[in-house]
């Protein structure tokens, strides 16, 4: 028998194959692509940027090895899986277009680069960004690293999920913009695949804390 959490990211996969038309790209189909044309700002910089997103939930998924839950455990692994594999495939890139695999500081003008003038949402996830210490929204600082480093059992497991919820909420914006405003096919379709895939685990992680919170309660 299926465990509800099971259930619930079927229904989302599913529910996910409508939105915006999306489509995935073969290996042979993206690399055509990628030499086809040049790379515009937005599709260097989301690659630089999102790569330095993706690095830190690897890490911090890493982290997560050995943990007694099977719930945390698996949410962990296919984190650190999926995103090491999309980890690869943009710096795949940028070695392609001779750019440099780290952006040259963490300013994200370029997010105001897009088609359209930029909403008030966007314009206040740049605020975020600005005044996140990082300068990038929903990224960990190196003290709550070191804080999850330090914990152990339940407690760790919560922080986990805490920080990876702050860290998925921070790089949705990025992806959806790319979405609409990238200039390849590859580009748009892996922040495609990156929207997908970061909602139906938000909504995994907030089931698994509000599991965590009713266990807890007197």
């Amino acid at each position: 028998m299926r465990s509800p959490l099971t259930l619930l990211a079927l229904l989302l996969a599913l529910a996910g194959l409508a939105f915006g038309g999306w489509q995935w790209l073969s290996a042979r189909e993206t690399r055509q692509a990628l030499e086809s044309m040049s790379p515009s700002v937005i599709d260097v910089r989301f690659a630089q940027f999102m790569s330095l997103h993706h690095h830190q939930a690897v890490v911090l998924s890493q982290m997560m090895r050995g943990t007694l839950s099977p719930a945390v455990l698996v949410l962990s692994e296919t984190i650190r899986s999926e995103q090491q594999l999309e980890l690869g495939e943009m710096r795949g890139w940028l070695r392609i277009w001779a750019q440099s695999p780290l952006p040259e500081n963490r300013d994200m003008e370029w997010m105001l680069l897009g088609r359209t003038p930029p909403s008030d949402a966007l314009r206040q996830y740049l605020l975020d960004c600005q005044r996140a210490p990082s300068g990038m929204s929903g990224l960990a600082t190196d003290a709550e690293l070191g804080e999850l480093h330090r914990l152990q059992g339940p407690a760790r497991e919560r922080r986990y999920l805490e920080m990876m919820l702050r860290h998925h909420e921070g790089a949705l914006p990025m992806a959806r913009f790319a979405f609409d405003n990238a200039r390849h096919p590859a580009v748009r379709s892996l922040a495609s695949r990156i929207v997908l895939d970061q909602q139906q685990e938000i909504l995994g992680i907030r089931l698994m804390l509000a599991q965590m919170a009713a266990a807890a309660a007197p």
